[in-house]
């Protein structure tokens, strides 16, 4: 196994071709690294500036106090003698962050790079990488911004595991580093590798397996080898693979869907999905209890149940009695779904009372693996949603998913706020998406 943590946790980096102008992007890497406040030693070689944003820089190798852990190259030219300086001073670890796939040498550049790299044992990533970032230890490599109060936000999340990201895409890997969600949850690694001289798209996915902060993998893939089949084949029942393929139909692809992996519909379901496979206790089985406002948005949940198999649960004549008789409304005879419309009163005080008789008496109930909240809020209504962490107290093995399907502005944000904190998924307005995610989820475990 090659050992790529110091592409994630260097002890010192050393940047070469970094510059003074703050419009660049060779200037971005340096300000993202002082932005999370990175706590490795940084070095820069420059020797036309005495210092960049207070780093100070040198002339040459030979002027650095250490041999660095991870080598970060922005250089336009000359890459290829700057890696074998590189190797032979004795850095182990290097990133090419120069896209050069459009030069006329181009072919004979990358076999120039793999000849030093297996003459020297030094480990590539790139040409083409536009960076790496890792919320544990506040590292970035990514030459596209990256906000600190998003990065904290992903590390004061991480209770059970991470999300992380394997993209072949710059751009969309780059965005992680100022993307914040409508729900925000905690990502771990975000990586772009560019080409592969000889770090492997494989060798990091096997290396996410093994990560311990990963709890949940999402991959952006434009190309699939046989190893990247292989790697996830052979570690699927670890952990929940998702991942948005775009490339062309091929044998590979075929035999990918017939690991554990996930493939979703669009791309913002690779994180979407993620929350679900983050918060929720594995579950039982594929039986719902579902509480809602209305029968609108009830058959919302019901329909796109019947294209996954989900099923409503058959609840038992005592928890049925319980909701006839405490809640009333347009409830069907069933008790399930619950639809308490109209309240008794129109006030916010009583609609939690609906659902908290609800939620506990389906949750109680042996045929109910899982709950859906099926939300409309208008201020008049509006509960306080911090009713359901004694609910998730009392019933810690049965995931609650919740559907926000129209609120006003303020509502919407103390309910999404609160069920954060709470680790309850919230989908807005995206009830179709929320069912999808389930049914993943269930299909996933049942299937491990």
């Amino acid at each position: 196994m090659k050992d790529l943590s110091p592409f994630f946790a260097p002890k010192s980096v050393l940047i070469i071709g970094a510059s003074r102008n703050e419009f660049t992007f060779n200037w971005q890497i340096v300000k993202n690294l002082r932005e999370l406040m990175y706590k490795g030693e940084i070095y820069v070689i420059n020797p036309n500036a005495d210092d960049i944003l207070g780093i100070k820089c040198y002339s040459s190798l030979e002027e650095l106090p250490t041999i660095p852990n991870l080598a970060i190259i922005l250089l336009m030219k000359n890459i290829t003698e700057t890696v074998e300086e590189l190797a032979k001073y004795g850095v182990k670890h290097c990133i090419i962050q120069a896209d050069l796939s459009i030069s006329d040498n181009y072919e004979d550049f990358i076999q120039e790079l793999q000849r030093i790299s297996d003459e020297y044992k030094i480990l590539i990533i790139g040409p083409g990488s536009i960076g790496l970032i890792n919320t544990s230890n506040f590292f970035t490599s990514s030459i596209i911004p990256v906000r600190r109060h998003i990065i904290q936000n992903h590390r004061k999340n991480r209770t059970n595991g991470s999300l992380s990201f394997y993209a072949q895409s710059g751009g969309l890997s780059g965005a992680l580093g100022w993307w914040n969600p409508i729900q925000e949850f905690p990502i771990s690694k975000v990586i772009h590798i560019g080409e592969s001289i000889n770090v492997t798209a494989a060798e990091v996915i096997q290396y996410l397996f093994d990560d311990i902060e990963t709890q949940v993998i999402s991959l952006y893939l434009r190309t699939l080898t046989p190893e990247v089949v292989n790697v996830i084949q052979s570690n699927d029942s670890r952990k929940p693979v998702l991942f948005k393929y775009v490339g062309e139909n091929s044998a590979l692809l075929e035999n990918l869907q017939r690991t554990l992996a996930i493939e979703v519909n669009n791309y913002i379901e690779l994180f979407e999905f993620a929350k679900v496979f983050l918060w929720c206790p594995p579950p039982k089985g594929n039986t719902v209890g579902i509480i809602g406002p209305s029968s609108g948005a009830i058959h919302l949940v019901v329909s796109e149940m019947h294209h996954t198999g989900i099923d409503l649960a058959n609840l038992n004549s005592q928890t049925r009695k319980i909701i006839l008789d405490k809640v009333g409304g347009s409830t069907s005879l069933r008790g399930n779904p619950v639809d308490y419309w109209p309240p008794k009163k129109f006030i916010g005080t009583d609609v939690c009372n609906v659902y908290y008789i609800s939620s506990n008496a389906l949750l109680e109930d042996s045929k109910v693996d899982a709950l859906f909240l099926a939300l409309e809020f208008f201020s008049e209504i509006e509960f306080d949603f911090s009713i359901f962490s004694t609910i998730q107290k009392r019933f810690p093995h049965k995931p609650i998913i919740a559907v926000l399907i129209m609120a006003e502005k303020e509502g919407r944000e103390r309910i999404i706020t609160c069920a954060t904190q709470l680790h309850i998924p919230v989908f807005v307005d995206e009830v179709e998406r929320a069912i999808r995610a389930y049914a993943a989820f269930i299909g996933y475990h049942l299937k491990k």
